[in-house]
């Protein structure tokens, strides 16, 4: 027979035992309540949302806008006449509502599929809008030639290393218009694969909005809905 030596005593008397399993499960209990009641309260009323649709008036540049205070990422900017240099915003598509308790889960999605599109608005400096660049700076840095995208769109892969990921631009004509869109879909597959674009306004505004790859199908239904909301914007 093997021999077998037996491990030496603790010290613990075994009526010690008990109350020290039943202290440790409920801290465990706790922390799992306080963890999950920290998710609630994030997912259920972000800090930095409110609820309520009413138009906030604001200066954005010069440009005058009345905006719903539930589509404003930022309290401050919710002061009411206030002066910003940019503005921001968010929506769920294709609803283009603004936060609500009910939707709260998804603005807080951070997945790839996730419906949310951040809006910016700034005042136009001048700089190139999406479309310019492409034409005039990005066809130039291409790796290669543009291959098949989704609902008509042609991908041009841009020059890089691509250590961090793929880089590209999304693009088509719709009826002699352009469509032009920077991509990047990031090597580390737990950060998500995006996709901006930014145009000018008729309201003398430079406005970018960026959205999740997978919504590129929607690239024609989105570039006219997002308009048509900046224009809403107008007091």
């Amino acid at each position: 027979m093997m021999p077998m030596t037996l491990p030496n005593g603790t010290g613990m008397r075994a009526r010690h035992f008990t109350p020290m399993v039943v202290a440790l499960a409920l801290v465990g209990t706790a922390l799992v309540a306080h963890t999950v009641g920290k998710w609630m309260t994030y997912t259920s009323q972000p800090s930095s949302w409110t609820q309520s649709p009413e138009r906030v008036p604001v200066r954005v540049g010069t440009v005058a806008q009345s905006i719903p205070a539930n589509m404003m990422r930022h309290s401050d900017e919710r002061a009411g006449d206030s002066d910003v240099e940019t503005l921001h915003l968010a929506v769920l598509w294709p609803s283009l509502e603004g936060y609500t308790q009910a939707n709260a889960r998804s603005f807080a999605d951070p997945g790839d599929r996730s419906p949310v599109v951040s809006l910016a608005l700034r005042a136009d400096a001048g700089g190139l809008d999406t479309n310019e660049r492409f034409e005039r700076v990005w066809m130039s840095l291409s790796a290669g030639e543009a291959f098949p995208g989704p609902a008509g769109l042609a991908l041009l892969p841009l020059a890089g290393d691509g250590l961090a990921g793929t880089d590209f631009v999304a693009h088509a004509r719709d009826g002699g218009k352009l469509f032009a869109a920077r991509c990047f879909t990031p090597r580390d597959q737990a950060l998500a694969a995006n996709c901006e674009r930014t145009v000018r306004t008729a309201t003398g505004l430079m406005a970018t909005y960026r959205f999740r790859q997978v919504h590129l199908a929607d690239w024609r239904a989105m570039d006219g809905a997002i308009a048509t909301l900046v224009a809403s914007f107008a007091p």
